[in-house]
């Protein structure tokens, strides 16, 4: 039975770029256009699953970044996994498993260089490309073993430790006996959880004395940066000597309309440290390097992952939940990677059964309504 359903691609495009601050309602808007016959080379893939990462938003605004921005009336560039559903490529077939930059649609079609086949890790789950052993992962790895240069013996600090990236860099820091790891997160649900994975420290910095507790930390060798702003600036007065800053991400300046300027750079050099910027992309050659190691640390008990999951409601795909959890993210809701599930709607019976049987299975939790809204799948200890 084949995988296409429709003759329609239903997506969601960027009507018109925000100003500083949050998206908007008309950031975004649904265009239906009728899927085109493929030609020799290439594929054509239903998209099952879509990343949400806070970098998302810089690619809304025109400036200069890493890679061009979105383009107004182009559909929203996301990282996603799906199904092929019709090949003219040598070396695929209906049903395979794809990795690509799919984008906010229910189908993906082009060039079949442009996508990678995957399997289902071993001990693993097919998402896992999107989380664990995807960018998030990756970005762990090379931020703190060739940017932060991590050493047993290290004080590390990470802010949004329990975020897509910082929940991974925790642990590979805790896999170091002799470091001493404190983390930083802004709930109590995600301190808990902290806690558990065996952080020496951890700083909620929602609470009212958290600058104070940040401060008795002392110094720093190693801090890996997601948030920027007035977090990384007081760091900067804790600095150690030859200390190491990875600027990974600056989540809390993403959406600000004002965002902080630090004033305490001048640190780093009375420090004789470095704070320096990356991208995962660059080490893309090493690539099986890192997701070997952190399938090894996964496999002996040392790192487990947690999946934020929107799936649709009742008559509609996953493109009515792309918006809502990038704002959730930005809203610090969000345990480990956040992604949408199921942009298409068109799904047999079995696969409905068996993804529901699945979901229960990781996570443990009861009912099909819950995974047909939002869930959180915990790893395995």
């Amino acid at each position: 039975m084949s995988l296409l359903k429709n003759e329609n691609n239903e997506s969601l495009v960027l009507y018109e770029r925000p100003g500083r601050g949050p998206i908007t309602k008309t950031t975004f808007q649904r265009r239906s256009q009728k899927l085109q016959e493929l030609s020799n080379g290439e594929v054509k893939v239903r998209v099952d699953y879509v990343s949400i990462d806070p970098t998302m938003r810089t690619w809304l605004n025109p400036g200069r970044s890493y890679i061009p921005p979105v383009q107004v009336g182009a559909v929203m560039r996301a990282a996603g996994i799906g199904r092929v559903v019709t090949s003219k490529a040598d070396g695929f077939s209906e049903g395979d498993l794809v990795f690509g930059e799919l984008g906010w649609q229910e189908y993906w079609q082009g060039s079949s260089k442009s996508v990678k086949r995957r399997e289902i890790p071993q001990g693993g789950r097919d998402i896992d490309h999107l989380g664990l052993l995807g960018v998030s992962g990756l970005t762990a790895y090379f931020g703190l073993f060739d940017i932060g240069r991590l050493r047993d013996g290290d004080t590390v600090l990470i802010s949004a430790a329990a975020g897509s990236v910082g929940l991974i860099a925790t642990q590979i820091a805790l896999a170091h006996l002799r470091c001493k790891v404190i983390a930083i997160a802004g709930s109590v649900e995600k301190c808990d959880l902290l806690k558990k994975l065996g952080c020496h420290e951890v700083l909620n910095h929602k609470e009212r004395n958290f600058k104070n507790k940040l401060k008795q930390v002392g110094l720093i060798d190693v801090y890996f940066d997601n948030v920027g702003g007035e977090i990384l600036d007081q760091v900067l007065t804790q600095l150690a000597d030859h200390a190491r800053i990875i600027l990974c991400g600056s989540l809390t300046t993403y959406n600000s309309q004002s965002p902080y300027g630090l004033t305490n750079t001048p640190n780093l050099i009375s420090s004789k440290a470095s704070m320096t910027g990356f991208i995962t992309f660059d080490y893309a050659s090493r690539y099986p390097e890192a997701r070997a190691y952190l399938s090894s640390l996964r496999n002996i008990g040392k790192l487990r992952y947690d999946y934020t999951v929107l799936y649709p409601v009742e008559g509609q795909n996953g493109l009515s939940r792309c918006v809502e959890a990038l704002e959730q993210m930005f809203r610090g809701e969000n345990l480990g990677k956040t992604w949408v599930g199921r942009f298409s709607p068109f799904l047999t019976n079995t696969e409905i059964q068996a993804e529901i049987q699945t979901r229960q299975n990781f996570s443990g939790r009861g009912s099909p309504t819950q995974l047909e809204e939002q869930i959180i799948i915990p790893g395995s200890e």
